[in-house]
């Protein structure tokens, strides 16, 4: 029987989901089928499968959806040296487990606050609730962005500073619609996606590392 992996964070939402169709179903069978649709898309949203990076040491990508920001510019937090930027929307049916895209450890790590805009929108990646994390080895970096948007409004990271995560492995999960981006130092990194790419966390390659 195929079985298809499911993050463990749905059993809340689909706990309510169960006993609302439940309730309903003793007097509107029309109600009924409408929490069980939710349930089975519930279920669907928080899939979970599995991963295995494509072959060659590129870095992967980090999330599921469609490379929207392709650029080239200086990144002040972390790598502090100028970096490829690319940025990945995440729509409702996209699988949204979050993976790394390089083997390292986590070496920064830093939630901020923010608001629920549009992730396709400009301001959103300025001001929308977002989850950093920063991964370096000796000789590969990269950092990571987890931003939340208006269906999304909770980030889950599930590593701490000091963690080690192999290339493709998951580290978290945002609930909903998002957007994720990856900045990896311009020095050494060939990019090969382009705008309008569907890509796959922990799969797709990014590009490759130059020597």
């Amino acid at each position: 029987m195929l079985r298809i992996p499911i993050d463990r964070r749905v059993s809340v939402g689909a706990a309510i989901l169960c006993f609302l169709a439940f309730i309903f179903s003793f007097w509107n069978l029309t109600f009924a089928g409408f929490f069980v649709l939710l349930l089975i898309g519930h279920l669907t949203f928080f899939r979970d499968p599995n991963r295995t990076p494509s072959p060659g040491n590129g870095p992967v990508s980090p999330a599921d959806g469609t490379v929207v920001h392709i650029s080239t510019e200086y990144e002040p937090r972390f790598l502090k040296e100028q970096a490829v930027r690319i940025g990945i929307f995440l729509s409702v049916f996209n699988v949204h487990v979050n993976r790394s895209p390089v083997e390292g450890e986590v070496t920064y790590l830093q939630y901020e606050p923010g608001r629920f805009l549009n992730a396709l929108s400009k301001e959103s990646v300025v001001q929308n609730e977002s989850n950093w994390i920063g991964l370096r080895n000796k000789n590969q970096s990269a950092f990571v962005r987890q931003i939340a948007g208006t269906i999304a409004r909770r980030i889950h990271c599930d590593v701490s500073v000091a963690a080690r995560l192999k290339r493709g492995q998951k580290f978290g999960i945002i609930c909903y619609g998002s957007r994720v981006e990856c900045w990896i130092p311009q020095r050494m990194f060939q990019p090969r996606i382009s705008l309008g790419e569907r890509v796959k966390a922990g799969k797709t390659l990014l590009g490759e590392w130059e020597s």
